[in-house]
């Protein structure tokens, strides 16, 4: 296929070439990508239907039936969703979003009916949570191609060859594909415009206000017990704001990043997650913006350990599990498994923040309260559960459900990424402890020496 996407960002089927009958190219957005601009998927989608001389359709549904569905997850695309319609009425591109309520007929789901009458199907490719299922569900129903495009890393899945166990093993790797990868995605216009019309009828549109889509979201069958954020809005106006909020105030003070109380951390785990925003711009604004030290430091964080996240859930199908734990640090958690617990606390307990540790409990509390977690606080909260639990696989079970039930950037690379550190993935041996064995351990109590924690828990 001609385009200007990197081959590597490509993961095509096995099918054969463009339907010869497709009216259309067809750009499935599965949530990952939500953005009009710098989106490596819509640039092939939109390459493609220009070669063809067709138009291109862009098609997003959202299910009542994912796991951790909740008021939470479904308003924050939603929001999303009201951007796009706005973004892409201004370039003149048609963007449809389906609302499953849940009632499904015998009939071909919108998707389906519309793969079936497109040329071709572009989507995102993202290595967990539901879409590796979608992705191959739709190319089982369908003979249209479907093909996948990685649209969430900076460097792309298929660059490295390899699972690598460390950030410093990979950290030389991604700063070598740097110059070629750190640029600006270009986002071309489609050539051929005309109406599609849709298996369904839209119940969004870019005049949707939040009172339109807390109405929709109260008729579904999902987690109304887990309410929307308070402080974090969907969709790219609010990733962008946040971003420029965290390159002039954040970004200057970044080596201070480990105290919660600052709030000096870009806070944009959301957005990229659901790709409000790329990592791409945010990564060429925040150079742009230094300074130098600074900006190095959120590299590695934004680039090295973020990616590999993306890495070890790409190459290790037991990402899920502690088959993704070093064999040393399994060794270690199943040797020290008897070890006695000086507090055992069950999952109700935990959701609740009703523990006898004051800072976990606000730690809890900010995941319920907001969907956010300040990253060093994060890993504090979920080295505990791994001390409060009765097994390895159960505290992992437990942290697996808190963080995806909770957090707005759950069921992500990166949210696998920090839970298996918890449990001494990309780490090494530390001295013996209870519990742990040789796994690291980090205390509590001793986190009031790096922060005003009194401060932190009065703030949530």
């Amino acid at each position: 296929m001609e385009t200007t996407t990197d081959s590597l960002r490509i993961h095509a089927g096995t099918e054969p070439g463009p339907n010869p009958n497709g009216e259309f190219v067809l750009y499935w957005m599965q949530g990952v990508a939500m953005r009009t601009t710098g989106n490596p998927a819509l640039t092939f989608a939109i390459e493609q239907a220009n070669l063809m001389g067709v138009p291109v359709l862009l098609y997003q549904g959202l299910r009542p039936d994912y796991p951790w569905a909740s008021d939470r997850i479904h308003t924050f695309i939603l929001q999303a969703a009201v951007d796009l319609y706005q973004g892409f009425a201004r370039r003149g591109i048609q963007y449809a979003f389906y609302l499953d309520g849940g009632d499904h007929s015998s009939g071909p789901s919108p998707l389906v009916s519309l793969a079936r009458r497109a040329k071709l199907v572009v989507t995102e490719f993202f290595p967990t949570f539901i879409q590796p299922r979608q992705l191959r569900g739709l190319r089982e129903r369908v003979e249209t191609p479907v093909v996948a495009v990685d649209a969430s890393t900076l460097v792309p899945l298929r660059y490295l060859d390899l699972e690598y166990a460390t950030a410093r093993a990979i950290r030389p790797v991604l700063h070598r594909a740097l110059p070629h990868y750190l640029v600006p995605i270009s986002t071309p216009e489609p050539s051929h415009r005309r109406r599609i019309e849709l298996p369904f009828d839209e119940h969004l549109n870019g005049s949707s206000t939040s009172g339109d889509l807390a109405a929709l979201i109260a008729t579904l069958d999902i987690d109304h017990a887990v309410a929307p954020s308070p402080t974090v809005v969907g969709g790219e106006r609010a990733a962008w704001d946040r971003l420029d909020r965290f390159v002039t105030k954040g970004l200057p003070r970044y080596l201070e990043r480990n105290d919660p109380n600052l709030d000096v951390t870009s806070r944009l785990s959301p957005h990229l997650h659901f790709g409000t925003i790329g990592i791409a711009d945010v990564l060429l604004r925040a150079q742009q913006a230094g300074p130098a030290d600074q900006f190095a430091k959120f590299l590695d964080e934004a680039l090295v350990w973020r990616e590999l996240a993306f890495n070890t859930v790409y190459f290790n199908r037991r990402h899920r599990s502690l088959g993704a734990v070093p064999e040393w640090a399994r060794r270690e958690l199943e040797a020290h498994s008897d070890d006695p617990r000086a507090s055992r606390y069950d999952l109700a307990t935990l959701e609740s923040g009703r523990t006898h540790e004051e800072l976990w409990n606000a730690a809890q509390q900010s995941l319920v309260k907001y969907g956010e977690l300040h990253n060093y606080v994060r890993m504090l909260w979920g080295k505990s559960v791994l001390l409060w639990t009765a097994s390895a696989a159960e505290a992992l079970r437990l942290l697996e459900h808190l963080n995806h039930r909770y957090a707005l950037d759950g069921r992500d690379p990166c949210s696998y990424g920090g839970i298996l550190w918890c449990f001494g993935r990309y780490d090494r041996p530390f001295y013996r402890r209870p519990i742990l064995g040789t796994v690291r351990y980090m205390s509590l109590k001793a986190a009031r020496d790096k922060f005003d924690v009194p401060a932190y828990i009065r703030g949530i």
